[in-house]
């Protein structure tokens, strides 16, 4: 439902480091079978003609906050999708742009652009002081 990349760009934008340690020292069981996940309950309590609108108006509300162009503020609707919307909003200890373009996602172009720091396991472009940690 874009909690991840939405989480993430609000952590950055307010100025938190994100790492990625190269051995997982956390993690979650994703499949399992005897606990229903979100969309699994949500089918429960609505039909798929209720449960796919529901889930497109939060996916419009994540697109209009990390800045897809075609859910501009001007082409929201219906316009109570930005109820609130500034208590969720980015940070400005850094930009959204400068996110985007670390983890190489071009929102315009709808496009996944490579980064060669992690597919290689280098620091990535302006975080140098922490060179240490990933040796």
């Amino acid at each position: 439902m874009g909690e991840e990349i939405l989480l993430s760009t609000r952590f950055w934008t307010h100025g938190y480091d994100i790492f990625s340690p190269s051995t997982n020292v956390v993690s979650h069981i994703y499949v399992r079978r005897e606990k229903p996940k979100y969309w699994e309950s949500v089918r429960r309590t609505y039909t798929f003609d209720v449960e796919q609108p529901l889930g497109l108006l939060v996916i419009n509300r994540v697109k209009y906050l990390i800045g897809y162009p075609e859910a501009a503020r001007d082409m929201i609707w219906p316009k109570s999708l930005l109820t609130a919307i500034e208590q969720f909003a980015m940070g400005s200890e850094r930009s959204l742009e400068s996110y985007l373009s670390m983890v190489g996602l071009d929102m315009k172009q709808k496009k996944v652009l490579p980064t060669h720091w992690c597919e290689v396991g280098n620091v990535p472009k302006g975080f140098e002081q922490y060179a240490h940690l990933y040796e």
